[in-house]
């Protein structure tokens, strides 16, 4: 019996072995046909892999592996859960994986370090950004190409597709604008200039453009109509109106200002200010800044709870989370997940009911209950998980 045993035991190593040399993915012993709208994908940069986790028991189901030195940077699941998507940032690829099998199908050649990208609602087009090399890959989900390839940018870092998917906003975090990409001729036909910094830049060329912090992401209001921009060297934050792609109103916020983060509700938008500790809170109905709540050192993201009662926001050189309550404007809880952690990026469930956090420097993720901000570990999910990502989950963003 227990020879018997032993040999099925190497028997399965044997298999997943070879899955793992071929570049395929394989289910745990026991896994169930897996949902991708209750499973949870991390993005694991050392060991270039996929952990895919069930959000209904907290359990690792199934692991995809991408191959050597791939050093993925983020993931999405398209929006009708058929792929996963991943930009393969040494590799110079975008890796799209077959959700039901978990066997990679297609590799796509990019330009240099594809970072992070965003997919249409339709799953018809994905953008995403060659940092380095100032251009923007334009992939067609059905032909499974690259239909164009866009230069003209500066360290292109974030996208947004608007609602109808006619037009991709990209932001420069080399640069204080914020570019337009027309669908339908794939062409950049807008450049919207963010902030003051762009002015200074001009009178002060040594200050402001030896190591510009630009544009991190534009920030769709839920709605659609508009897109908040933060400069990081101007603190201040833009609100373009999608329609015209003019700004409209300019906020001042913290020093140092991250990108905003627009609550399920839509009244909110929360921007994070590494320079001094602060979070800047907008109404977006006025556009203007309704309060500023003290929050904690290298901050890295905002998650909320689907009714919009709480923000999470991730204080990653804290290796905490504030908690806010949005009704009272205040903080209601601080979450201290461990010691000399590195935390990264989180996505909420569709729900609500739960956060994933992920913690690059001891290979786990942090599930928080976001009902009684219990924080549950699951540990050895992949060597420096940097992302999270679920089907039509809420704050699904990587930095």
């Amino acid at each position: 019996m227990k020879l018997a045993f032993r040999s099925k035991i190497f028997g399965l190593v044997a298999v997943m072995l070879v899955l793992n040399m071929s570049g395929l993915g394989y289910a745990l012993p026991d896994a169930p046909k897996l949902d991708p709208a209750t499973t949870m994908v991390i993005t694991n940069r050392d060991s270039s892999d996929l952990t895919l986790i069930d959000t209904k028991t907290d359990q690792i189901v199934a692991k995809v592996p991408l191959g050597q030195f791939v050093n993925p940077h983020m993931s999405m699941v398209s929006h009708n859960g058929k792929y996963i998507l991943t930009a393969g940032s040494k590799t110079n690829e975008f890796i799209i994986t077959d959700f039901a099998t978990l066997k990679i199908i297609k590799r796509i050649p990019l330009g240099q370090e594809p970072e992070h990208f965003d997919v249409s609602r339709d799953d018809r087009w994905v953008a995403v950004g060659n940092l380095p090399e100032g251009t923007v890959s334009i992939i067609d989900l059905q032909e499974m190409k690259e239909a164009k390839r866009i230069d003209g940018f500066y360290e292109p870092h974030g996208f947004s597709f608007l609602p109808d998917g006619k037009k991709a906003l990209i932001s420069n975090f080399g640069a204080h604008e914020v570019g337009t990409v027309d669908m339908t001729n794939l062409s950049l036909v807008t450049r919207t200039a963010i902030g003051s910094a762009f002015r200074l830049a001009a009178l002060n060329p040594g200050q402001y453009l030896s190591e510009i912090k630009g544009i991190p992401n534009p920030t769709l209001t839920v709605d659609g109509h508009y897109t908040y921009a933060a400069d990081g060297d101007a603190g201040e934050v833009a609100v373009i109106d999608n329609e015209t792609q003019s700004v409209v109103n300019t906020i001042k916020v913290g020093s140092d200002p991250w990108r905003a983060y627009a609550s399920p509700d839509g009244k909110w938008m929360l921007i994070p200010n590494n320079g001094d500790e602060t979070v800047s809170i907008i109404a977006t109905k006025s556009q203007q800044l309704f309060g500023t709540l003290k929050a904690g050192p290298g901050m890295t993201g905002i998650n909320f709870s689907t009714d919009s009662t709480k923000a999470y926001v991730i204080a990653s050189e804290e290796s905490a989370v504030y908690v806010y309550d949005l009704n009272k404007m205040e903080i209601s809880n601080r979450l201290k997940i461990g010691k000399k952690i590195r935390l990264e990026t989180a996505a909420t469930t569709p729900d609500g009911k739960k956060i994933y956090l992920t913690s690059s420097t001891d290979n786990s993720v942090y599930v928080i209950d976001t009902k009684t901000d219990h924080v549950r570990r699951i540990s050895d999910v992949g060597q420096s998980p940097w992302a999270a990502s679920i089907m039509n989950g809420y704050d699904n963003y990587c930095h």
